[in-house]
C-alpha cells in the first residue's frame, strides 16, 4: 500500500513537472543560449536537475569540489539519472549514445544539456565528437564523459577507456574523476537504481518512483594533468581515484572493481 501510494504521488508530481515546469526550462535554456547567458542556462538545468531527483526521492551529498575553469569530467556510470546528478552541481555537456537522442524526454533533455551523440564502432563518429569535445574546451566550457563506455549494474566498475582524453591533452584541460554513490537509507549500495534484465526504459522510470527515498554521495578528485601521449597514465589515475571511493565503507567490493 506504501509503495503504491508512493508511486501515485511521484508520478502526478513528475507528470506536473513535465506539464508546468519543463517548457519554461526549455524556453528559458533557448533563450539563454541565442543571448549566450551562460549563468542563467547553467541555473536553470542545475534547478531542474535538483529537482528532477527530488521527485525520484534522491538528496544529494557533494564531497570535493570542482575548479572553477573548465574541466574534463570521468565518472563510473549506473543509470540515467548520473546526468541529473551531475548537472545538479556543474554543466557540462556529456557524450552519450546516439539512440538517447530519440528516447521520449530524456532525449529532450539530453540535447538541452548539450550532450554530443556518438555512435558506437563507427570510427568518424568518433573524430567529430572529439572535435567537437575539444571545441568545447577551448571555448571554456566542461565537458563529461562516462569512460566504462556503458551503463553497469553498479556491482563492478568496468575499465576505463581512453581515446576521449584524448580531447583534454590536445587542449590542456585538467581531468577530473568523480565517483557517484547511489546509497539506499540503511548505507548499503542501492542495487535498484540501474536497469534490471534489460527493462524498458519507461518501466524502468515507473520502477524508480517505487523505490523508497535514497541518497547520492559524489566524490570529486583533483584535476589530472593529461599530457599528449599520456592519456594511459591520466585514465589509470582517475580510475583509482574512483575505485577508491566506491569501495570505501564496503559500497563496492576490492574484489569487484577490476
Amino acid at each position: 500500500m506504501r509503495t503504491t501510494l508512493r508511486f501515485i504521488c511521484r508520478l502526478i508530481v513528475f507528470v506536473m513537472a513535465l506539464i508546468l515546469v519543463l517548457p519554461w526550462v526549455v524556453v528559458g535554456i533557448l533563450l539563454a543560449k541565442i543571448c549566450h547567458w551562460r549563468s542563467l542556462n547553467e541555473w536553470l538545468l542545475t534547478r531542474w536537475s535538483r529537482l528532477l531527483l527530488g521527485i525520484f526521492g534522491l538528496s544529494i551529498s557533494i564531497h570535493g569540489r570542482l575548479p572553477d575553469h573548465p574541466v574534463f569530467i570521468v565518472a563510473n556510470h549506473v543509470s540515467w539519472l548520473d546526468i541529473p546528478v551531475i548537472h545538479s552541481f556543474t554543466q557540462a555537456g556529456f557524450v552519450g549514445k546516439k539512440e538517447i537522442k530519440y528516447w521520449p524526454i530524456l532525449g529532450w533533455l539530453a540535447m538541452l544539456g548539450d550532450t554530443i551523440f556518438i555512435q558506437r564502432g563507427n570510427q568518424n563518429s568518433r573524430k567529430q565528437v572529439l572535435e567537437s569535445l575539444k571545441k568545447r574546451l577551448s571555448q571554456g566550457r566542461s565537458v563529461a564523459v562516462f569512460p566504462e563506455g556503458r551503463v553497469t549494474d553498479g556491482s563492478q566498475l568496468g575499465r576505463f577507456h581512453r581515446q576521449l582524453l584524448k580531447a583534454a591533452a590536445d587542449t590542456g584541460t585538467p581531468v577530473v574523476p568523480i565517483a557517484i554513490k547511489f546509497i539506499t537509507a540503511e548505507g548499503t549500495r542501492n542495487d535498484q537504481i540501474g536497469f534490471i534484465n534489460n527493462e524498458w526504459f519507461i518501466v524502468h522510470v515507473c520502477r524508480l518512483l517505487t523505490l523508497p527515498s535514497s541518497h547520492v554521495e559524489i566524490h570529486c578528485g583533483h584535476g589530472l594533468s593529461c599530457e599528449v601521449g599520456n592519456t594511459r597514465l591520466t585514465t589509470a589515475q582517475a580510475r583509482e581515484f574512483v575505485a577508491h571511493k566506491l569501495t570505501e565503507n564496503d559500497y563496492l567490493p576490492r574484489a569487484h572493481t577490476a
